[in-house]
């Protein structure tokens, strides 16, 4: 059996040893993001918030591959490593990495090519499409960087250095405030010049990561040979989780930007630029607070010790729990304070944010507690629950409480269409964790008793 802190140590301790650095590395993320949309708003005011709010979906599907083989490749390089193959934790890594290769660089070309017809698929119309393209040509020249930006700080931390993943992060979020200010605010770049510095970042992020490897601190090793069917069908159930919800979420922003248009216009619609560009912050440290645990639930779980499986889960739970009671209680608070660094004197838009910020994040709780439950499904390679998880919370019962909600709210249903399908989503996770847990120690005690 593999033995290191993951398996011997205080759960609390390695927790935190893994979460600060993840936790740090998301804010540095989440503080670019909300510069972000400061420095759009500057520059190019409530039309260039709601072109932006068009192309956010574009992040997702990004995510989406970053995730589905960061998140499914660094779980394998985890079980691997804690029943001992390390062959088998080499192909994970080798395998990922190749893969995002391929589908980042296809994004890129066909991205570039088609970036017109690509705006109004994701919902511009003709008078934001210069803005939108503005914004979305640089970001799909970049779609290689961001896919392996996603993704390798999930696999270094598999690595077991949480610290390098954190300053890969740090690095490329605090570039782009720098770049998104040079650009925006010297240069008068507008819109344009946020996408530019945006997509500067990653590559920044990819030379900071790639010292893992240049200083030797590696464990896990790129081999060219290492096509394995086998492999790639377990990096792709585990991870299909983290990369349906992140795609899912792409989906949600295209259907609720449908939706405000017709209910609302285009103030409603910069309204929701500023309340999902503030979600997407929460949604990054939400996945941090899980990811952080992944590490130590798979490689427990490789090593069959199910005890700290189980509590590792109960640690994350906790934590990120009252950070989201802490963080609703502040945005209930001072909803209007918050909204004001982003309306840039627009009252009207102000008005309607603060007050739909309360009602959007009612539902921060449960995803809070989802997106664990989910991410604990995926560590101990229980692909299927995660996935059906993913489906509920990041598209099917958020798409029913669109549609049910709106139908007798009008454009206030929108706010709590997210409320109304992680609640439906609770329902059914809290039964079959409780399930899975209790199976896997009745399996664990029968092996036990054999030997």
């Amino acid at each position: 059996m593999f033995t290191s802190e993951l398996t011997t140590k205080s759960v609390n301790k390695v927790y935190l040893k893994y979460l600060i650095p993840t936790l740090l590395g998301m804010l540095s993320n989440s503080i670019y993001c909300i510069v972000d949309i400061y420095f759009v708003s500057a520059g190019s005011g409530s039309q260039g918030l709601a072109a932006m709010n068009i192309c956010m979906p574009v992040f997702t599907i990004l995510s989406c591959v970053g995730l589905l083989f960061g998140v499914g490749g660094a779980t394998i390089m985890s079980i691997s490593q804690g029943s001992g193959d390390m062959n088998t934790r080499n192909k994970a890594f080798s395998v990922s990495v190749f893969m995002m290769l391929i589908v980042g660089l296809m994004f890129s070309v066909f991205g570039v090519l088609f970036r017109r017809e690509f705006a109004y698929l994701l919902g511009s119309d003709d008078q934001l499409l210069p803005l939108v393209l503005e914004y979305l040509t640089p970001v799909m020249c970049s779609a290689l960087p961001f896919v392996l930006m996603y993704s390798l700080s999930v696999l270094l931390r598999a690595d077991n250095n949480p610290k390098l993943a954190m300053s890969a992060l740090m690095v490329g979020n605090i570039s782009n405030i720098i770049l998104d200010y040079v650009f925006v605010s010297v240069f008068h770049m507008g819109i344009f010049g946020a996408s530019v510095a945006t997509s500067i970042a990653p590559v920044l992020s990819l030379i900071a990561a790639s010292f893992h490897f240049i200083l030797r601190k590696n464990t896990v090793h790129f081999k060219l040979r290492s096509f394995d069917p086998k492999v790639i069908g377990r990096i792709l159930s585990v991870g299909i989780g983290s990369g349906i919800m992140e795609l899912s979420a792409g989906a949600i922003i295209f259907m609720f930007n449908s939706a405000i248009l017709n209910l609302g216009g285009e103030v409603y619609l910069a309204a929701y630029a500023v309340i999902t560009n503030i979600a997407y912050v929460f949604k990054g440290l939400l996945n941090g607070f899980a990811q952080a645990a992944q590490p130590l639930i798979s490689t427990n779980f490789g090593s069959g010790i199910i005890k700290r499986c189980s509590k590792s889960l109960r640690v994350c739970l906790i934590y990120s729990s009252v950070f989201c009671i802490v963080c609703y209680g502040i945005i209930t608070v001072v909803p209007g304070f918050i909204v004001s660094f982003f309306s840039n004197g627009d009252t009207n838009m102000e008005a309607i944010a603060s007050k739909g910020m309360i009602m959007y994040f009612s539902s921060l709780l449960f995803t809070g507690i989802n997106t664990m439950l989910m991410y604990f499904f995926q560590s101990i390679e229980q692909g299927r629950k995660s996935l059906l998880l993913a489906v509920c919370k990041g598209f099917l019962f958020v798409t029913l409480g669109l549609w049910i909600l709106t139908s007798f709210m009008g454009v206030e249903g929108v706010w709590y269409a997210v409320l109304f399908g992680e609640v439906l989503t609770f329902i059914i996770a809290l039964p079959m964790v409780l399930r899975s847990v209790k199976k896997l120690k009745t399996v664990t005690e029968m092996k036990a008793a054999t030997v």
